[in-house]
């Protein structure tokens, strides 16, 4: 009888908690700032839904393979300091050199962190069109993707981002175009501040810069 009067209560306060939140618009939300306490900011339209699915996107070109992986997490704690709701997509990145593979973390996806900034990848906000936009059928398609790499120990590789949209291409097959550029860095990466007598073992990003097209795999 005690178990099942928890597991009642524990449905209750489950509920009870999920209602305090007011469902908003991921990205159409007047007169409130994404962000604000009390809001659960949902993807009602499925924008991050071409990006998930089967399969894997991937890019080949010569001695360079890179794959990307993203699933979309619903109701998502906001972090410490704040307390609203969010729906987030998450990505996972494998990188292949010469054969050798210098960093893997789509296996990242499937955990439960506490903060979607504890993944490697997460989306920031949208972004308005560009001419190298193609088939962009929205105001603002292009994706902002938080990006980082496994044991960094370098701030001027902290916290970087690429820009990302989907489209299809001559053969109307979907690509996933990722655009990385030096500007996410926050400095040169082989400076360090000697005041703190920090020299960083990592100086150099494995994700390349350029412009690429993925298509998804099985």
């Amino acid at each position: 009888m005690k178990k099942i009067l928890s597991i009642v209560i524990f449905l209750i306060s489950g509920y009870v908690s999920s209602q305090s939140f007011q469902q908003v618009d991921r990205f159409n939300h007047p007169g409130i700032l994404y962000g604000d306490n009390g809001y659960y900011f949902k993807d009602i339209q499925g924008y991050f839904d071409q990006f998930t699915g089967n399969g894997i996107w991937q890019y080949s070109s010569g001695n360079l393979t890179m794959q990307l992986k993203f699933t979309k997490k619903t109701y998502v704690n906001s972090g410490i300091g704040s307390s609203f709701k969010t729906d987030i997509l998450i990505g996972g990145i494998r990188i292949v050199k010469n054969g050798v593979e210098v960093v893997n973390t789509l296996n990242t996806i499937n955990l439960n962190e506490n903060s979607y900034v504890d993944y490697f990848m997460y989306n920031g906000p949208r972004y308005k069109n560009t001419p190298d936009c193609m088939s962009c059928t929205t105001p603002d398609q292009r994706l902002y993707m938080f990006y980082n790499e496994p044991n960094n120990d370098n701030p001027n590789l902290a916290h970087m981002f690429f820009i990302m949209h989907v489209y299809k291409n001559a053969q109307q097959i979907p690509t996933l175009r990722v655009v990385f550029t030096q500007e996410a860095l926050s400095g040169d990466p082989t400076e360090y501040d000697t005041e703190f007598n920090h020299i960083p073992t990592k100086t150099q990003v494995y994700l390349p810069f350029g412009t690429f097209d993925f298509q998804k795999v099985n």
